[in-house]
C-alpha cells in the first residue's frame, strides 16, 4: 500500500514538473559552456584517463546508436511514423449538439512568453506552469461537454533570442465549447492571476479561428500522428459507454487539396 501511494505521488510529481526544464531552454553557447565546466570538474576530482574517456565514450556511443537504428530503418526506428498518406474528414456532432459554429473546425492557439533572463525560472513561471496543465487537464474531462478534439503538445519558438516563447495549438469542434474551456476554473485561474500581476514576467496571446466545412483539410505522408491528425472525436457505444475514435484515415488516392476539401464537406452530410 505504501509502494502504491509512493508510485502515485511520484507519478503525479512527473507528469507536473517533467518538462520543466528541457533542451530548448538553453541556448547552444549555454550547453557548450555547461559541459566545459562539467569537464574541468571532472579533471579535478577524477583521475585524468576518466576524464578523457567518458566524453569520448559518451560520443561513441551516440554515434554508433545511430548508425544502428539507420541500419534498422524504417520498421525498428521511429516507430510513430504512419506510413503512406493520411488525412482527417472526422465525422460531424449530432443535431442535438450542433450550433452556428460547429460546421468544420475551430483551432485555438494558446501561447506564453517568459520575458526574464531565466526563464522557466523566473517568479511565478513554475506556478503558471500548473495552471496551464490543469487547464488542459480540465479540457480532457470535459472533451465531449465542450466539443474538444485535443492539441499538440508544448511548441517552443526557436527563432526567439530574447525570452521563451511555447504556443499550443488545440482543435474544437465549435466556438461554444470553447468559450466554456475560457469560463472554467482552471483558465479564469490562470487569467486572474495575469490580470492582477501575479505573473508580471509572463506575456500571453492567443489566436482562434473557425474553418467551416469545405474550407479546410489536412495530409500526413510518413509522418506522426500530429495536430489534428492527432486528435479525438467522442463515439458512444451501445451500453451507452464513451469511447474514443480517431481522426486519420488512408488518404484518397489522386486526391489533391480541393478534392479533400469537397470530401470533407461530402462526408458531413451536406
Amino acid at each position: 500500500m505504501a509502494l502504491e501511494f509512493l508510485f502515485s505521488r511520484f507519478g503525479e510529481i512527473h507528469d507536473q514538473f517533467y518538462d520543466l526544464l528541457e533542451l530548448s531552454d538553453f541556448s547552444i553557447p549555454t550547453w557548450l559552456a555547461l559541459g566545459a565546466g562539467l569537464q574541468q570538474l571532472s579533471t579535478s576530482y577524477l583521475p585524468l584517463h576518466w576524464s578523457l574517456y567518458l566524453p569520448i565514450l559518451w560520443l561513441g556511443f551516440r554515434f554508433s546508436k545511430a548508425i544502428f537504428d539507420t541500419l534498422r530503418l524504417p520498421n525498428a526506428s521511429f516507430a510513430d511514423i504512419k506510413p503512406g498518406k493520411w488525412t482527417t474528414p472526422f465525422p460531424e456532432l449530432d443535431n442535438s449538439s450542433k450550433t452556428s459554429t460547429s460546421n468544420g473546425v475551430v483551432v485555438f492557439l494558446l501561447g506564453a512568453r517568459l520575458n526574464h533572463p531565466f526563464g522557466k525560472l523566473a517568479p511565478g513561471v513554475v506556478d503558471l506552469d500548473v495552471v496551464f496543465k490543469d487547464m488542459w487537464r480540465e479540457a480532457e474531462k470535459n472533451r465531449k461537454k465542450w466539443s474538444y478534439l485535443g492539441r499538440t503538445s508544448t511548441l517552443c519558438d526557436t527563432s526567439d533570442t530574447e525570452g521563451t516563447t511555447t504556443v499550443w495549438v488545440s482543435y474544437w469542434k465549435d466556438l461554444k465549447g470553447l468559450q466554456a474551456f475560457s469560463a472554467s476554473a482552471a483558465h479564469r485561474l490562470g487569467q486572474n492571476g495575469w490580470e492582477t500581476g501575479k505573473y508580471p514576467h509572463v506575456g500571453i496571446m492567443h489566436e482562434t479561428y473557425h474553418a467551416p466545412k469545405g474550407s479546410w483539410e489536412t495530409i500526413y505522408g510518413n509522418f506522426p500522428a500530429w495536430g489534428l491528425g492527432n486528435s479525438k472525436y467522442i463515439v458512444e457505444d451501445e451500453m451507452g459507454g464513451i469511447q474514443l475514435g480517431d481522426t486519420l484515415v488512408p488518404n484518397p488516392k489522386g486526391s489533391s487539396m480541393f478534392s479533400r476539401m469537397r470530401w470533407a464537406k461530402q462526408n458531413s452530410g451536406e
